[in-house]
């Protein structure tokens, strides 16, 4: 496993900004970076460089690569994973995969203690969102609600929420809630949603792996795929007969 003192990197590309961010195991951030660009192949491994120049360190030279799972945009889950695997394999640090969803509750967590249900909610494109609900309680770490994230119209998401959470306060907060916000707004209790936050974050990514990590767990290299949350557009094509 890593050697004491190494930092692990830590990215997250589920939505239109790259985060990327060194941490101790501490949780201290040693180094972070952030863009929005329209196709994170263009700048994910030149923020991953800046923060490593910062820190004066080599990849060699992580305990792990951590790793946003999804679900979010697939092109930037691909580009995420693919970056992830490739600073990974020729250097065999461990890959670490992290829910987005997970990450970006932590955020909502940091951001209002006082919750007892957060909604962390991710734009899923075509009219829908990636969701899930997590229990709060202060002095622990949200835990995830149900069996499996939402991919959900954001009506349908109200619905779901107005049923689970009765008499809770809920914070919500994402790229989901953003574009929804009205509607959420007024599904919602008053001050219970949390527009433009920013997540998920590249900090909450890396805090979650290292606690992965202590626990013994890291992922296949070879094995390894993003958290679509729905079956990606792309499908074979079909067979011409002459």
């Amino acid at each position: 496993m890593e050697a004491a003192g190494q930092p692990l990197l830590a990215f997250d590309t589920a939505t239109g900004t790259a985060r990327v961010a060194l941490l101790a195991r501490s949780g201290q951030v040693l180094a972070a970076r952030e863009k929005a660009a329209a196709r994170h192949s263009a700048n994910l491994l030149g923020l991953v460089d800046e923060v490593l120049r910062e820190a004066g360190l080599p990849v060699a030279g992580l305990a792990a690569i951590a790793c946003g799972a999804g679900p979010g945009s697939f092109t930037g889950l691909r580009v995420g994973l693919a970056v992830a695997k490739g600073l990974a394999l020729p250097t065999a640090r461990p890959l670490v995969l992290v829910s987005s969803l997970d990450a970006l509750a932590a955020d909502l967590s940091a951001r209002a203690p006082g919750a007892s249900a957060l909604l962390p909610c991710i734009d899923a494109g075509k009219g829908q969102v990636y969701a899930r609900l997590y229990r709060a309680a202060a002095g622990q770490a949200p835990q995830a609600m149900g069996d499996a994230d939402w991919v959900v119209a954001p009506a349908e998401l109200c619905r779901l929420i107005g049923e689970a959470t009765a008499g809770q306060v809920v914070a919500a907060g994402g790229s989901g809630v953003d574009r929804y916000l009205p509607l959420l707004r007024e599904s919602l209790a008053d001050g219970a949603v949390l527009p433009s936050l920013p997540g998920p974050s590249a900090v909450a990514i890396g805090r979650l792996a290292w606690q992965r990590l202590e626990r013994g767990e890291q992922d296949d290299i070879e094995t390894a795929v993003p958290r679509y949350g729905r079956p990606p557009d792309i499908t074979q094509p079909k067979k011409r007969f002459p």
